[in-house]
């Protein structure tokens, strides 16, 4: 309640949302586990709010809380029903758990307290910044939150284990998708979907990326083997097609992060999860559907393989065509062999009669189609979806007749070769000749391919409609690879200079270690959020970002803003930040200025979403140098103007100002903004209220901001101590869900594989200094690490 009154934005209502909050928990004690996960990747507010050190987080954990734990004490507790009874070999964790996490938990206590130390002794502040003592508390917060909710979800599955591993992992199949929303949102908004080529790395809404980092990779790494759990195991088409959706969007934005350390950890976790789950064996549907199909004699490999081969075999063909005809022709491909995997079993049954009606229909659409797209505007897309429609219409009377009519299947056959021609067509229409060339190899091979299955008395691949529409979503995953890879420099420039950067992460990785210059550095750690400030005072002199302060003079309150020494251009100002509606018209910031030397003020109001600014009206101010002396300024902004964009992608816009000067210091009060109408755009332009309202970002060069590795975050936060007693918990929870007592849970695959992507992105960046993400993932731990172990239903009552 604290934090929900001192909360800035919506303070009247905020008390009496936390109280629902707790309420709906007590009514439903396990709802938590669906929506903290679901609302993670959403409710950063930072840019509008100015909180860093408190967040809305913490608000909805305490209020989990406060909630669960008044359930927990109620004296009436409904007895667990007989139909829920499941078969477990232990419920309780083991108590070495709870040992290890306290003393985790007390070395993460000892590096706050030495954080507050290193950073001069305790003073609190709502607002205060990454060098500043409070920002030991941000930091180390995270794993008491998580501690705090352990035993409700213990409580949670001792009551319904199976209904509660499946809250979780559906909470974070929709936290991946709300982030992968958000990322469609942001590329839509300030890129284009298709564009790979701009320097333009997608951020979501984890406003921690403000000054760089990899909170959105670590977040996807965690939650997509969640989504691939849910796609597995999900035993109705609803629920199937939901989880198939949001992989999908997962994908788009995996790719989008330009990350090299995401591409790395989705495959491994990927790995991981479909290992585990083949040593648990498959699901209950699964053996149901296999039994079902056609290939009830084939293994599940077996299956697989012909999947993979037909993956790469359209991997091969949608790389040559998207050499000349771009997305377009590889589109047309994905479209004509997604249609060719269910024609392939109609086929098995065609009598000769059946085999050339289909060759005739097909030759007659063929002409149709041509004529189509010699008449009609981009006719050759009107031709290619017309065709696949057909096509797609006809198997599926064929289907609901029971493949008794001899008409449907050959119409179908006709449709799809008129497909392959408006293939071929939608090539050459963008890559004229060179796209019609490239497109007549691919185009034949897949229909002498699409024959040759035909023909075969044994089915080349499952009948089953869900393993078709994985394998062309597998097909489709590959076409966005080669579409980013092929269709942009951004990402192949990243790759050519892997070897350069690394070298860069290796030196910035010794400059840490060398700033342990004690044994208690070394065995205690400098403590947790203490990297910044270090570096401000160890690191390179050319290096040094900018930084701000709030400054209390009697009544007044004011901010003072430092340019940072490395100042090369726009992308390295340190820029103090809010968000704005575009202005009307002409646009006046005035404010009041105090510097004892001569700088320059930079002012701007940018499309900006969080870390690249897009059209910006800008302008400088020259401040002379007055000690003690407040100075009036008043600066127009000049450019061709912001916009909101389009009304399916709004752009954000911020107003910004910060010290253009290497190593200028200025203190500013009373910034105002106002457009033609003379209507003041900024709120607590005063400081009044402390950074309400107000943010920061570094836009470009965060090296002075992490460490760049989770391991060495660890190490420097909480010295070796804290790094062995992390490892062991990391190591535990793996272990224990891929070869100990909880193997078999069927939550263990996806709890294994999250956790071990997770790493993979930690070993080249900062995780666990962002505390969504922090709290995540010693969540995730310790769910790990107290997963009931599994022998499946009991047959009892």
């Amino acid at each position: 309640m604290a934090l929900a009154v001192r909360f800035p934005l919506a303070q009247n209502a905020m008390p009496f949302l936390v109280l629902a909050w707790s309420a709906a928990v007590f009514s439903r004690p396990s709802l938590w586990l669906i929506v903290l996960p679901a609302l993670l990747p959403v409710i950063g507010l930072a840019p509008w709010s100015g909180w860093i050190t408190f967040e809305e987080l913490d608000i909805l954990v305490l209020a989990v809380t406060a909630g669960g734990y008044a359930r927990l004490a109620w004296p009436v507790q409904a007895r667990l029903p007989a139909r829920q009874a499941t078969q477990l070999q232990s419920s309780r964790p083991f108590w070495g758990v709870w040992l290890l996490a306290s003393l985790f938990a007390i070395a993460t206590a000892i590096a706050i307290y030495r954080g507050i130390t290193d950073a001069g002794g305790f003073s609190f502040g709502w607002y205060q910044g990454y060098h500043e003592p409070m920002n030991s508390v941000r930091v180390g917060k995270s794993i008491f939150l998580a501690i705090l909710l352990v035993p409700l979800w213990q409580r949670a599955s001792r009551q319904n284990p199976e209904q509660t591993q499946d809250l979780l992992s559906v909470g974070l199949m929709i936290g991946l998708a709300a982030a992968a929303l958000t990322t469609l949102w942001e590329r839509a908004a300030f890129t284009d979907l298709l564009n790979f080529s701009t320097d333009y790395r997608t951020t979501g809404m984890f406003w921690e990326m403000h000054v760089g980092g990899a909170a959105l990779d670590g977040f996807l790494a965690l939650t997509v083997p969640f989504a691939v759990r849910e796609f597995v195991v999900a035993r109705d088409s609803s629920r199937w097609g939901l989880a198939a959706s949001v992989l999908a969007l997962a994908a788009y934005a995996c790719l989008t992060t330009f990350s090299r350390g995401v591409y790395l950890a989705v495959p491994v976790g990927m790995l991981v999860f479909f290992g585990l789950t083949a040593r648990q064996g498959l699901p209950d549907f699964a053996r149901h559907e296999q039994k079902s199909s056609s290939l009830h004699d084939q293994r599940p490999w077996q299956a697989m393989m012909v999947g993979v081969l037909l993956v790469a075999g359209y991997g091969v063909g949608a790389a040559w065509m998207f050499q000349s005809s771009g997305y377009r022709g590889m589109a047309a491909l994905l479209g004509a062999v997604a249609l060719m995997l269910p024609l392939v079993h109609v086929l098995r049954r065609f009598n000769i009669k059946q085999w050339l009606l289909g060759f005739v229909i097909g030759m007659l659409l063929i002409l149709v189609m041509v004529a189509v797209d010699w008449l009609v505007p981009k006719g050759a897309y009107w031709a290619w979806g017309l065709a696949a429609i057909f096509t797609a219409a006809m198997m599926a009377v064929d289907w609901r007749a029971g493949h008794a009519t001899s008409f449907a299947g050959p119409m179908a056959v006709g449709g799809f070769l008129a497909t392959l021609a408006s293939t071929a067509l939608v090539a050459r229409h963008w890559g004229l000749s060179p796209g019609l060339q490239h497109a007549l190899p691919a185009v034949l091979a897949l229909f002498a391919f699409c024959m040759a299955a035909g023909v075969r008395r044994n089915p080349l691949w499952p009948e089953a409609l869900r393993w078709q529409a994985t394998t062309a979503g597998a097909m489709g995953l590959v076409a966005a690879v080669i579409g980013v890879m092929g269709g942009g420099a951004y990402m192949s420039e990243r790759f050519s200079t892997g070897s350069q950067d690394f070298g860069g992460r290796l030196g910035h990785w010794q400059l840490g270690r060398d700033m342990l210059s004690t044994p208690a550095d070394w065995w205690l750690g400098k403590g947790t959020g203490r990297f910044p400030g270090n570096y401000f005072l160890n690191g390179s002199p050319m290096q040094i970002p900018g930084d701000y302060r709030l400054v209390q003079e009697g009544k007044n309150t004011f901010i003072t803003l430092a340019g940072g020494s490395l100042i090369n251009g726009w992308g390295e100002i340190f820029r103090v930040t809010q968000r704005v509606s575009p202005p009307s018209g002409s646009t006046l910031v005035t404010a009041r200025v105090r510097t004892e030397k001569d700088v320059k003020l930079h002012f701007e109001i940018c499309e900006k979403h969080l870390l690249y600014n897009q059209d910006c009206l800008i302008s400088q101010a020259n401040v002379k140098g007055s000690a003690g002396a407040w100075q009036n300024i008043e600066v127009p902004l000049n450019g061709k103007g912001v916009s909101r964009g389009a009304w399916y992608a709004p752009k954000l816009v911020a107003f910004s100002m910060a010290v253009e000067s290497r190593g200028g210091i200025a203190q500013i009060d009373d910034v105002a903004l106002t457009g033609a109408d003379g209507e003041q755009q900024l709120a607590n332009g005063g400081f009044s209220e402390g950074m309400a309202h107000w943010f920061f970002s570094s836009d470009r060069y965060h090296m002075p901001w992490h460490i760049k590795s989770m391991v060495m975050n660890v190490l420097f936060d909480q010295g070796i101590v804290g790094l062995t007693l992390w490892g062991l918990l990391l190591v535990g929870a793996i272990w224990r869900t891929s070869f100990g007592r909880a193997r078999q849970n069927p939550l263990a695959p996806a709890l294994a594989a999250g956790l071990a992507g997770f790493f993979v992105v930690g070993l080249f960046d900062s995780l666990l200094d962002v505390p969504r993400v922090a709290w995540l993932y010693y969540m995730l731990v310790l769910v790990a690490l107290t997963l009931p172990s599994w022998r499946g239903k009991s047959t009892k009552p």
